[in-house]
């Protein structure tokens, strides 16, 4: 299902704010699947593509001046220990390049995720995280079962006895699950999967095309787990809107021709100007304090929601997903708040609340409170 926009289309964004056709204004909690990290044409970014493109766009791998410069920016981003391998264009394409690393460094084909995880939509990505109904599988490709239902435990002792035939190369981790009503495990539950990955010889994957760039409090989830992954893969926030991911890996671990971790857009001089200027920005922002706001702000109004025997909110920082008994409520809900000037994200049952870092404090309060008041009356609350 989809929201239903009619003949309606979006015309113009700025900021936290998007304009239709028809001349209203609509509060952007949805950030195009929250790429608009910054906002809609954040000037910053726009400016850097701008001067890009008056150079030059890409060139096929040979050098430019635009990517040496991305790489420092990154390399001071990223957790220590980690460096960065390559740019891909999208978040299924950097983890599919994080699997090429794991399967040559190990020499084993196999890879293992969690279900309920989304690492892409690739036949190889998606096999590690959901079950399309196509029949089709992968050979040495298992889902653990995981996640609100599912004991930790069991779900350890899973992993434990898959990764014991000495055939998996990579153990992917989706932090927070945003297509999976926002799961997320115990710290205690990350730091037995890296002592897991680790005695196996199996390069640990965290995969944080949605939580990196700050949206759950620290710069990566990884980071508030107190856990190193051997693997580091982010994307959507790190380009501010423009088509871009990124595999980093363990700085001790090295890169190979074989790994194939270049492609024809990969590394080109647009994407590196995008995620530099992005990267540059959230440097002069305290993205830990805007964030914690917006999560105050969320629970503030929808706090009731994230109680109970059977929560309806589940998440942290920037990032929140609210579940309803039926797809059709979920619409419903998404349909009553886009009436009401407020545009959500929808994945079945579920809505998605992905505010930008650089959202008015006022917007903010004033689309929190619209999205308790139609949570609460889709639910029959």
């Amino acid at each position: 299902m989809a929201i239903n926009f009619g003949s309606l289309s979006i015309v113009a964004a700025r900021d936290d704010l998007l304009y239709t056709s028809d001349g209203r204004e609509l509060i952007d909690l949805f950030n195009a699947h929250g790429t608009t990290w910054l906002g809609h044409r954040r000037r910053e970014v726009h400016d850097a593509l701008a001067r890009q493109m008056d150079q030059v766009w890409i060139t096929g791998g040979l050098p430019t001046p635009a990517v040496p410069a991305m790489r420092e920016r990154v390399a001071r981003f990223l957790p220590s220990g980690l460096t960065l391998a390559s740019l891909a264009s999208t978040g299924m394409e950097a983890n599919e390049q994080a699997l090429r690393v794991a399967r040559v460094h190990t020499g084993r084909n196999g890879a293992l995720g969690l279900a309920g995880a989304m690492h892409g939509k690739s036949l190889a990505t998606a096999t590690l995280g959901w079950d399309n109904g196509d029949g089709l599988a992968l050979p040495g490709f298992q889902r653990i079962a995981a996640g609100p239902d599912v004991d930790e435990a069991v779900t350890l002792a899973a992993i434990s006895a898959a990764l014991r035939g000495g055939q998996v190369a990579a153990l992917y981790i989706e932090p927070v699950h945003g297509t999976s009503f926002g799961w997320e495990a115990s710290p205690a539950f990350y730091h037995a999967v890296r002592e897991l990955a680790t005695l196996h010889g199996v390069l640990l994957v965290y995969d944080e095309i949605l939580t990196g760039c700050h949206r759950t409090g620290t710069a990566f989830r990884c980071q508030a787990h107190g856990v190193e992954p051997d693997i580091l893969v982010f994307g959507k926030a790190l380009g501010n809107g423009f088509p871009v991911a990124a595999t980093a890996v363990r700085a001790s671990l090295p890169l190979v021709p074989h790994m194939l971790l270049g492609s024809t857009y990969s590394n080109n001089a647009l994407a590196a100007s995008a995620v530099d200027a992005t990267l540059e920005c959230i440097e002069g922002l305290d993205a830990a304090a805007l964030v914690a706001a917006i999560e105050a702000a969320v629970l503030r109004h929808l706090g009731w929601a994230a109680s109970g025997d059977r929560p309806r909110l589940r998440g942290c920082g920037a990032m929140w997903v609210v579940r309803f008994d039926t797809p059709e409520q979920a619409l419903a809900c998404a349909t009553s708040l886009l009436a009401a000037g407020v545009c959500v994200g929808l994945h079945g049952r579920q809505m998605r609340l992905l505010p930008a870092l650089t959202i008015a404090p006022h917007r903010l309060e004033q689309a929190c409170a619209q999205v308790a008041l139609s949570v609460r009356a889709n639910l029959g609350g």
